[in-house]
């Protein structure tokens, strides 16, 4: 079985600086209902629409150019705050993706990332998140991306975690839910997603 990589600090002096930004938001307060962890897909999606999904003040604490080590190692900084949310989303493991990390060694790495989480904040709600579709990058196909997908729901199966599928959230067409890169989900995608989060936390 693959281990988790080891945490490991954003790679660009810019995602240094915002993680900065991050930790003093963090220590201004007010302490959030909810949080947002993960890259940039998390970083993306706009707070007024996370609050209106979750039905909470809703921080968002993504980051683009997030790997799950990096968020497991910004996780260990922003413990410091005691923070108590009632949710947490897990928004992460695209990035790893395209670096070619096997879904065994993301999803060990998504498991370290939510034991940590818990031991800092103990939510009594986690939602994780599924990779959205996106333009294959290179060295890796649908057919790897769906693998990860379903290891990433045994995770959450396992935990007794809620799940956010993001391909059944963009539905059959989900490039109409992306940016012209392929990645980055435009406001359709995050409309769409914030249709899906709300409804699977109502059913949960």
């Amino acid at each position: 079985m693959s281990a988790a990589r080891p945490p490991a600090p954003p790679l660009k002096p810019s995602g240094l600086r915002r993680h900065r930004a991050l930790l003093a938001r963090l220590a201004a307060g007010p302490a959030p209902d909810a949080v947002i962890l993960g890259d940039s897909l998390a970083a993306g999606w706009p707070e007024p629409e996370l609050m209106a999904a979750t039905g909470r003040s809703t921080l968002n604490l993504g980051l683009p150019g997030d790997r799950v080590q990096t968020t497991r190692w910004r996780l260990a900084a922003m413990a410091a705050f005691a923070l108590r949310p009632r949710l947490a989303i897990l928004m992460v493991g695209t990035n790893s993706f395209a670096d070619g990390d096997d879904p065994e060694t993301i999803v060990a790495g998504l498991a370290a990332l939510l034991a940590s989480l818990r031991a800092a904040w103990a939510p009594p709600v986690v939602v994780l998140a599924t990779v959205p579709w996106r333009e294959s990058p290179p060295g890796r196909s649908e057919a790897d991306r769906l693998h990860l997908n379903a290891r990433i729901a045994g995770l959450a199966a396992a935990e007794a975690l809620l799940l956010l599928d993001g391909d059944a959230a963009l539905g059959p067409d989900p490039a109409t839910g992306l940016d012209a890169d392929r990645l980055h989900l435009n406001a359709r995608g995050y409309a769409a997603l914030g249709i899906a989060l709300g409804s699977l936390l109502r059913q949960g």
